[in-house]
């Protein structure tokens, strides 16, 4: 029976929000006292901005382990997909912008 969670658009919406989570809950646990556009000025200043992204994918891997564990393998691939275009633009962030 197909599950109503196996589906690849809450796979990449999952893929897209939980890096988006981790990168608030360092915000707070750690920089709290920079206001949240500065903290990513100092970021961008110190040419650390591509590196913290880079981490806040990580959490990514518990979701897609979650999802291949589950035999929900479409959104499985909607995590990876999102991973992906994560991966490119961290890049693009890296040697263009940064």
């Amino acid at each position: 029976m197909k599950s109503k969670f196996d589906r690849l658009s809450l796979g990449f919406l999952l893929g897209i929000i939980v890096p988006v989570i981790t990168l608030i809950v360092v915000y707070f646990a750690r920089f709290e006292t920079y206001t949240f556009p500065s903290f990513i000025r100092t970021l961008v200043a110190l040419r650390a901005l591509p590196a913290l992204l880079s981490l806040t994918v990580i959490p990514n891997l518990l979701v897609f382990f979650v999802f291949i564990w589950t035999n929900h393998l479409y959104a499985a691939r909607g995590v990876l997909g999102a991973t992906i275009i994560a991966a490119l633009i961290i890049m693009l962030i890296k040697f263009l912008i940064v």
